[in-house]
């Protein structure tokens, strides 16, 4: 093998730094300007609000002091949150989609089966204002339904838990959180988005025809959009910014979340969804924060265990063994005990 010419790989590794980092913070991209501005701006509004009805008066200084406390930024769960979001973000993402089976791919399949079974359909001749509507409704239900399932298996499954667990350990939240994930749900969640948006968009296209698609801004469903651009970065903040009533029933807001991260025993388990609470309203883990509450986050002292990112990632592993063996040991018990209750009595000996 020949030798690597150091010459050669370090224009091939800035080359491929850049890359990442344009595709990570492009116009388009979760942590792109538009993203950021938007959460920016949302801020702003926070802070002016919630001076004006205490009679207090603006500042930058008070801003930053009051949307960027020291004691949040500088705190050690953030800085680990620095160091999984770039391990996460810029390192791993790549790697990350060769584990994951495409919605395009997903879409294929349903369209190959719903025609062998169905036969050949041709494209329903509707407005095409009513097509995209559909389309963007059915897209972000199963958008939300991928994520409410991935997210109610990894709190009700304790060998997918100790995964999820990386993210809860959090004890401070802020934007980088959402990449606070081990890789193990990062790649479990994206297939089961994909898979459920893919077999959604296979029924529209057997039905509309292949140039189906949704209302879209930046390149993306528009609803969800929206929801990044504005709001979607404050889930991971501490800024108490709620939807009650109605609109808490149907949509997100960043307490939604904070009550998700709860410590609290009666906030477990509540407020799966991402964008949507339909989900949690239809299946019964909706938290509607109707007023203020203190909230403290975290796993208990169990956060010490995700101190690095290598322990964050390595240790959730050896956990979710330990649950496994257990499951199994319980599993080949039960079946001996019901075999034994089912077995006929042994004959007895001749002679």
């Amino acid at each position: 093998m020949a030798p690597v010419n150091a010459m050669d790989f370090l224009p091939w590794a800035w080359m491929l730094i850049q890359d990442r980092l344009q595709s990570v913070f492009n116009l388009y991209a979760p942590y792109g300007p538009a993203a950021l501005g938007g959460a920016l701006l949302f801020t702003v509004l926070f802070y002016v609000d919630a001076r004006r009805k205490r009679g207090r008066r603006m500042s930058i200084a008070g801003f930053f002091k009051s949307i960027f406390p020291a004691r949040i930024v500088w705190h050690p769960s953030s800085r680990l949150d620095v160091r999984l979001w770039v391990a996460n973000t810029l390192v791993f993402t790549s790697a990350y989609g060769v584990f994951a089976i495409g919605s395009l791919l997903w879409r294929n399949a349903t369209l190959t089966l719903m025609t062998s079974v169905f036969g050949p359909h041709e494209p329903s001749l509707w407005p095409l204002w009513t097509i995209l509507t559909i389309a963007t409704l059915l897209e972000l239900l199963a958008y939300e339904f991928g994520y409410w399932i991935s997210h109610y298996l990894f709190h009700a499954i304790p060998a997918l838990w100790e995964f999820h667990k990386v993210h809860h350990s959090a004890e401070v939240l802020t934007t980088l959180t959402e990449m606070r994930t081990h890789p193990v749900e990062i790649i479990f969640f994206a297939n089961a988005i994909f898979l459920c948006t893919g077999t959604v968009f296979g029924v529209l296209t057997y039905l509309f025809g292949p140039g189906v698609h949704p209302f879209t801004l930046l390149n993306a469903n528009i609803v969800l959009m929206l929801f990044i651009v504005t709001i979607g970065h404050l889930r991971h903040s501490h800024m108490w910014i709620a939807f009650t009533g109605l609109a808490g029933r149907l949509f997100q807001s960043p307490a939604h979340h904070q009550i998700h991260h709860s410590d609290q025993p009666r906030h477990f388990n509540k407020n799966l969804g991402f964008a949507l609470s339909v989900w949690d309203w239809l299946f019964g883990t909706l938290y509607v924060p109707e007023k203020f509450e203190r909230i403290t986050f975290g796993v208990g002292t169990e956060h010490v265990r995700f101190d690095t990112v290598l322990r964050s990632f390595a240790l959730p592993f050896s956990y979710s063994a330990n649950h496994l063996v257990k499951w199994a040991g319980g599993l080949k018990a039960r079946l001996r005990k019901s075999g034994s209750a089912i077995a006929p009595p042994a004959r007895a000996s001749e002679g």
